[in-house]
């Protein structure tokens, strides 16, 4: 059997190998990660190689999947929004109100009235050379001498 040497009084020996063990220790775990550190470092660039391309493909999926529910959300709009505007534009017809188009047809109308009343005004005026000189009044005529009075 082997048996260790150490001293009684100050144990010193002991404390010496026991450092030596830690530093010993210390520079395999440095030569180790030396070692594999660059092996893990590898497998990791692979692995994350690799979920990059799976998580691009999840996000054009994502994507597709909602520009599906867009178009959805854009058709039900137009099932929903369709016969509510049926019903207030019915509505407004009974109580007599104008449509859009409507409106607009009669500001047109209204526009081409103005035009031809405005042309008709001009065409109307008379020129100032086609002016009748105005007729002479009569002058007074003095006081006769046979209504003296």
């Amino acid at each position: 059997m082997a048996t260790k040497k150490s001293t009684k009084s100050t144990g010193i020996p002991m404390i010496k190998d026991s450092a030596r063990e830690i530093w010993l220790a210390g520079l395999g775990a440095f030569s180790v990660a030396n070692e594999e550190g660059g092996k893990v470092f590898k497998q990791l660039v692979k692995k994350g190689a690799v979920l990059e391309k799976e998580n691009k493909v999840r996000l054009a999926e994502l994507g597709e999947r909602a520009n599906e529910l867009k178009d959805d959300a854009k058709g039900a709009m137009k099932n929903l929004s369709a016969p509510i505007e049926a019903g207030i534009a019915g509505a407004m017809q009974k109580l007599g109100v104008p449509t859009r188009t409507e409106i607009m047809n009669l500001t047109k109308r209204v526009e081409e009235l103005t035009k031809a009343v405005a042309k008709a005004k001009t065409e109307a005026k008379p020129t100032p050379a086609a002016k009748k000189p105005a007729a002479k009044k009569p002058a007074a005529k003095a006081k006769s001498a046979g209504s003296q009075g």
